[in-house]
């Protein structure tokens, strides 16, 4: 059997990322993967998500071996970084990291490291996670066996490696943290050690919603410059020419992805926990909650104001389907939620995607990309996610209105040019 020195429990596009990384390192990895067509994804030069890079030179030599079900083999080093959702009622649903954990403990031996890389609403690892670690693996936490959190920073429409991006990492004693320290120095050029890992947590919650709430204004700014008549996008570029004080955050269709809204309700449930009314993030999440539906009214709006069909019975064809551009990822996407609304609402709705080839609504059909996009026999054309490598000049099409939702300021084209 081939020698195995880290284990990577969950290869999604964090977890391939942080195995490849780990892998160039010098590691011998095994990533762990139970869906067998993301495997065959992954195997498969060329397949897989947008921004993944090429792991043939990896699996090839050894360096980087992919498993299935299964018992996971002996090693120093378990990276754990599975899905962490959030339920309906805005706490996390841990199920996916306890079967990792419990994985884990099963293989887990005295002096080894657990680093778990999911995201984790704050004092998840510590009160669940580490209790079944020990529980399965019969040793005790910071005494037998190291824990700690560093949590992902991957942003999949970005093509900057992973060793780049600087790394937080808490343990859960002094012992732990320097030793994921350690672990964490040789691959990554900048790891930055806080003091317990419910901090760690804290980190990756504060940062998403914080982001939330700047993207939650950037929409509030939108709407109140589009009764202005000004562009909010040109307010935004010139506030930030300046120096200090300011970081720029876009309008568009809305903040998804599995971070940003998911880590925001974790932020909201852990305050109202602890008897805190988190206001501001209350209303971030609300204005985001809002904006698919202020989208479908804008189509509405659209098709009456150009005296064409009501939108019960008008043919749509909804441009980019993804929570942001030049990614496959269609969690929590308000592209998504808008097209489900327009058809709960009437409308005849095709789309087209090149990173999603088939679409499956809520309660609803199974729709097809058009293999091509193309605006001729449509009422109106809704621009939701505008990915660079898609040619959007062709859906200016002569007798055709083109609504573009993408850059927060809805605008109409008719026999124009995008």
């Amino acid at each position: 059997m081939n020698r195995t020195d880290v284990v990577v429990v969950g290869l999604g596009v964090v977890g391939l990322s942080l195995a490849a990384a780990v892998a160039r390192a010098g590691y011998r990895v095994c990533g762990v993967e139970t869906s067998p067509a993301r495997r065959a994804q992954i195997e498969q030069p060329g397949t897989g998500a947008a921004g993944e890079e090429d792991l043939q030179p990896l699996l090839a030599s050894g360096q980087l071996r992919l498993q299935g079900e299964g018992e996971l083999p002996s090693a120093e080093v378990y990276c754990v970084s599975v899905p962490s959702p959030c339920r309906s009622d805005g706490f996390m649903d841990v199920s996916w990291l306890r079967n990792a954990a419990e994985s884990v403990g099963r293989a887990l031996r005295r002096g080894g490291l657990v680093l778990v890389h999911s995201t984790c609403a704050p004092g998840t690892i510590e009160r669940q996670i580490v209790k079944v670690l020990s529980q399965t693996s019969q040793l005790v936490a910071g005494v037998d066996y190291h824990v700690a959190h560093a949590p992902d920073r991957i942003d999949p429409a970005r093509q900057t490696p992973a060793e780049g991006v600087p790394r937080v990492v808490g343990g859960l004693t002094p012992t732990c943290t320097k030793t994921a320290v350690t672990f964490l120095r040789s691959v990554f050029g900048h790891v930055h050690p806080v003091n317990r890992i419910e901090t760690a947590e804290f980190v990756k919650t504060f940062e998403n919603t914080f982001r939330l709430v700047n993207i939650a204004l950037a929409h509030e700014l939108a709407s109140i410059c589009h009764k202005h008549d000004i562009d909010p996008v040109e307010v935004i570029e010139a506030a930030a020419t300046k120096p200090y004080g300011f970081l720029p955050h876009r309008p568009g269709i809305g903040a998804g992805g599995a971070c940003i809204p998911v880590v925001a309700a974790f932020f909201r449930a852990t305050a109202t926990r602890r008897g805190i009314m988190p206001h501001l993030v209350d209303a971030a999440l609300d204005v985001n909650d809002t904006i698919p539906g202020r989208l479908v009214e804008l189509v509405r709006e659209q098709l009456g104001a150009l005296r064409l069909r009501p939108l019960p019975g008008s043919r749509v064809l909804a441009v980019g389907v993804t929570y942001k551009p030049d990614v496959n990822d269609i969690r929590n996407s308000s592209a998504l939620r808008v097209i489900e609304e327009l058809v709960v609402a009437g409308a005849d709705v095709d789309y087209y995607d090149p990173f999603v080839p088939e679409l499956e609504l809520r309660d609803g059909p199974v729709l097809r990309s058009l293999p091509k996009p193309e605006a001729g026999g449509y009422d109106l054309v809704v621009l939701l996610t505008k990915h660079s490598s898609v040619n959007h000049s062709v859906l200016a099409d002569p007798g055709t209105a083109v609504l573009d939702c993408s850059t927060g300021t809805p605008m109409v084209v008719v026999d124009g040019r995008l």
